[in-house]
């Protein structure tokens, strides 16, 4: 079974964004290696849950300032009815802007959240 994404948004300061061209899940690391005597050995990481986003740059307004996102909440819906939550959202990152010679621009955004929910 496929599953497409129907809408990725982002709230934050009241302000909601939803001008994203496409969404990427990092993978989670949840334990490490720990060298002991004789053998090794794994213990418990906290989770760290990145996201990455391309935002599509707006032709005839204003850029989404992403320099003032803290605390957000992305959510990201898909078309069987899954939703996936990150809460406490911030950028990590700000990348540049690609341009595919037609007709729009995107700009690459790197987040981080706190909590993830799946339902």
């Amino acid at each position: 079974m496929s599953e497409y994404v129907a809408r990725v948004r982002l709230e934050v300061n009241g302000n909601n964004i939803d001008d994203f061209k496409s969404v990427e899940e990092e993978e989670v690391e949840l334990h490490k290696e720990v060298n002991l005597m004789n053998k090794t050995g794994v213990v418990g990481v906290t989770p760290r849950y990145k996201v990455n986003v391309d935002y599509v740059v707006p032709k005839d307004s204003e850029e989404f300032d992403f320099t003032e996102v803290k605390d957000g909440t992305l959510t990201i819906d898909y078309d069987n009815g899954k939703r996936i939550q990150f809460a406490g959202v911030t950028v990590l990152k700000i990348g540049s802007t690609s341009y595919d010679g037609e007709k729009e621009a995107t700009r690459k955004i790197a987040l981080m959240a706190t909590g993830r929910t799946e339902g």
